[in-house]
């Protein structure tokens, strides 16, 4: 009689993950879910992941996506916030990589820590406002190249820095 449960659980496929598109979303953080600015991603489906110190994380397969936001940085506090993101989300040092800025979006590929981290300045009422998405784990370019082009711009402009080959 007490081995029929773990029979049943054994022939019993444990549910897929609940995945979501990934949406940056200022709701996430102190602001009202009256006002909040957002930013479909699409294209990319992820699990949603609470377990980390982000405002936001999902698990996209091997690669976490976490986004902070922040409020009030000028563009030398926002490459301050971005360099300190890697220390604080992927857990490097603080990154001394070379930052290259596209009209209102920034990006970074730190390689002591294998890690991206894109920013983005807020539009229309959220002007002062920034959000930052660190990425980290398995092949972490794919995801980014979508939120880059989410973000509004085409070619992500540290592909290349990341050794990874376009298909």
């Amino acid at each position: 009689m007490l081995v029929i449960p773990t029979l049943i659980a054994a022939t019993v496929t444990p549910p897929e993950p609940k995945t979501e598109e990934v949406v940056l979303d200022s709701a996430a953080t102190s602001f009202s879910e009256d006002e909040n600015w957002t930013i479909e991603v699409p294209g990319l489906r992820c699990t949603p992941n609470s377990e980390t110190m982000a405002n936001q994380a999902w698990d996209c397969g091997a690669t976490l996506v976490q986004v902070v936001s922040t409020e009030g940085l000028d563009g030398v506090d926002e490459e301050v916030a971005m360099r300190r993101a890697v220390r604080g989300y992927a857990y490097g040092e603080v990154s001394t990589a070379k930052i290259h800025r596209e009209g209102d979006a920034l990006a970074l590929y730190d390689a002591p820590a294998d890690a991206i981290v894109l920013s983005r300045n807020g539009e229309g009422d959220f002007t002062d406002f920034d959000y930052i998405v660190v990425l980290t784990g398995g092949d972490f370019t794919h995801a980014a190249e979508l939120i880059w082009q989410a973000f509004g711009h085409r070619e992500l402009p540290v592909k290349a820095e990341t050794g990874v080959v376009a298909s």
